[in-house]
């Protein structure tokens, strides 16, 4: 009986140093985030640090808290890349906004299983709510409907298997072919191989000089399909690449697709958040064209990891799929109060929307819609610099917020300029000035710059274009 009571109130003293810590960590935090520009874009973990981190041993008796969090603070999350650091421009995911944090944070004191409606009814309200809205700002109708996932890769692979339950009976699923961009993302074909589709049934569309899929070519690649035997049911369009930031030509695909009778899913995860634009709208014009779509909102809602969703045209397909209630279709009638476990993979999951739903009744679409254009007018300027210049190409024009350009030179070779331009990215990622990364068009080594934060200045991109001049003079 006394250990119990010394355990209780050992329970109680923690809490206390628990609840001091967490009220100091958020000035502590503020105060080392000031003056974010001064500060190297990334940090890698030294050789040292890895191996005192690997060899911390879990002790019977336990550590204290201040020492587990001085390791935490100055050892852990020191070493990282900077994601809301301005010139960050390596990554899509946009700077979070702090309203975003505070949802993240109170979601996490509160702690809800967000899957069914009796266990947090409020939570399912409000993300009900949120999905019909961002329902509508898509385009769908009143059947629509859609789940809050962790990230675009299980909003695709979800798509992926409402597409295959719709559109293919189980006993064909090995005469299924699925066709996609050479610029789709690699989460589509993870999502593919998970469904029962390999590479020998996933046919890759040409795309045309703006990597833009050529609609020709799918609708034969589909006629070829079927005169061999096979059962196309699935066309996935991207709007706003990750190489590029490009958006295929929706409509025509959604025509094919209908044609056909295919299931037409668009990857927007990162491109659909200019439904919500001010100025860049017409760039997703028809993407309600889609029966479903991929929309992640830490990418360019500027939200914490993690929080996407997958809307889709029809809630009853939803239903069809991951419902293990044989009257799905009385639930559709009653869409609102749907447990979301009948609606996606997991039967547990934070109440992920929460956050989203706070910013945007927080900031508003103005200020929302303000934020995604300047990230589009970054990039646009950021063109302009790189165009005062002679020697750089650009590779891919400032399309949603991203920009591709590369070192030229008419008389060096093709494997010549590609090791300059990694070198160029090498040099300026060590000097953590900035963080720009390097891709591949067309065989060509690119420099690729996301300008997604709205904390870029015009000054950034003239100081990082400057630098890299300075680089590419000495690689030289």
């Amino acid at each position: 009986m006394l250990q119990y009571f010394m355990a209780r109130n050992n329970m109680e003293e923690n809490v206390m140093k628990t609840k001091n810590y967490m009220k100091q960590f958020i000035d502590t935090y503020y105060d080392r985030h000031q003056n974010l520009d001064k500060q190297p874009v990334i940090e890698l973990i030294n050789d040292q640090t890895f191996n005192e981190l690997s060899d911390t041993v879990i002790l019977e008796e336990g550590r204290s808290l201040p020492e587990l969090l001085s390791i935490i603070e100055e050892k852990v999350y020191a070493n990282r890349l900077i994601l809301e650091h301005p010139r960050n421009f390596a990554f899509i995911p946009a700077p979070v906004e702090d309203v975003s944090r505070l949802g993240d944070m109170i979601n996490t004191f509160y702690n809800p299983n967000a899957c069914g409606w009796y266990a947090s009814s409020g939570t399912a309200c409000i993300e009900h709510a949120l999905i019909n809205w961002l329902c509508e700002q898509a385009g769908y109708t009143k059947n629509a409907s859609g789940i809050i996932v962790s990230g675009g890769s299980m909003a695709n692979l979800t798509a992926a298997i409402t597409a295959r339950d719709t559109k293919i009976q189980p006993d064909q699923i090995a005469k299924g072919v699925v066709y996609i961009s050479n610029q789709a993302h690699h989460s589509i074909n993870k999502s593919l191989h998970i469904i029962g589709i390999p590479d020998d049934r996933i046919r890759y569309i040409n795309t045309d000089d703006n990597l833009k899929i050529i609609p020709d070519d799918l609708d034969k690649k589909i006629i070829n399909d079927k005169r061999d035997g096979l059962i196309p049911f699935l066309v996935i369009a991207t709007a706003g690449s990750t190489n590029a930031g490009v958006i295929d030509p929706l409509h025509e695909i959604a025509l094919i697709a209908d044609k056909h009778d295919l299931w037409f899913h668009i990857d927007g995860a990162f491109g659909a958040s200019l439904l919500l634009s001010g100025e860049h709208k017409h760039l997703v014009n028809r993407i309600n064209s889609a029966d479903s779509i991929t929309w992640d909102a830490h990418k360019w809602l500027f939200q914490t990891y993690s929080c996407a969703m997958l809307l889709v045209k029809n809630r009853s397909t939803l239903l069809h799929s991951f419902s293990d209630n044989a009257e799905y279709l009385a639930d559709a009638q009653k869409a609102d109060h749907t447990d979301f476990w009948d609606l996606g993979i997991e039967l547990s999951h934070p109440a992920r929307g929460m956050k989203l739903w706070l910013t945007l009744q927080n900031l508003g679409t103005k200020q929302i819609a303000q934020k995604i254009d300047f990230g589009v007018y970054t990039a646009e300027y950021t063109q302009q610099v790189i165009c005062n210049f002679n020697h750089w190409q650009i590779v891919t024009p400032a399309q949603t917020a991203i920009i591709n350009f590369r070192y030229y030179h008419k008389d060096l070779s093709a494997e010549i300029l590609n090791d300059i331009n990694s070198l160029l990215s090498e040099k300026i990622v060590a000097s953590g000035y900035a963080q720009i990364m390097t891709t591949k068009i067309n065989g060509a080594t690119t420099l690729r710059m996301c300008t997604t934060s709205p904390k870029t200045t015009h000054q950034d991109i003239d100081q990082t274009i400057s630098k890299l001049n300075d680089f590419l003079n000495e690689v030289l």
